[in-house]
């Protein structure tokens, strides 16, 4: 063996630990209460408890996203790093949002089969039961992947993307 044998065989275990750390790991969000938090919601945007919660009931998207945003409280998904500027984490095959993260692991979340493969399987708006389209303020709504609706799992946010991404495929159909 050479000491560029060595070396790359050092940094193999290196990597190997490192996936294994990540892989015993989960997602900070899976220990937090899964009940959205209507009374920081009250407090924080002025809302009444009740009006806060019938609106969450009716799927007013407004109130998804306060709710989205107060669960979180500030604290990224899967790190729970407190006052970061988080930013709205988005499944590319349904155009859904999956949860708030801090840049750096928005950046590592599609790089990475551990931690973050546990956080894409059941993301906060997953635990929440929330569905809201990402939009993006240069392209604008997200689309669903055009893909085969016979490969998706049961959740019904991947039906509900497929749904809606066979509407928008078909030419000159009103919505």
């Amino acid at each position: 063996m050479d000491l560029r044998e060595i070396r790359d065989a050092g940094f193999a275990g290196l990597e190997q630990r490192r996936v294994e750390r990540l892989d015993a790991r989960e997602p900070v969000c899976w220990s937090w209460a899964p009940e959205v938090p209507f009374d920081r919601i009250a407090e924080e945007y002025g809302w009444g408890a009740d009006d806060c919660s019938s609106r969450f009931r009716e799927r007013d998207e407004q109130a998804l996203r306060v709710a989205l945003a107060a669960w979180h409280g500030r604290r990224c998904a899967v790190c729970g790093f407190r006052n970061m500027r988080l930013v709205d984490d988005h499944d590319h095959d349904t155009g859904l949002i999956r949860g708030l993260l801090c840049r750096s692991c928005n950046g590592r979340e599609p790089h990475d089969n551990g931690l973050f493969r546990k956080y894409r399987e059941r993301p906060p708006a997953q635990i929440l039961g929330i569905h809201l389209r990402y939009w993006d303020p240069f392209h604008g709504w997200a689309q669903p992947r055009a893909i085969d609706p016979n490969r998706l799992d049961n959740h019904p946010a991947y039906g509900l993307a497929a749904k809606l991404g066979e509407r928008l495929q078909r030419p000159g159909e009103d919505a």
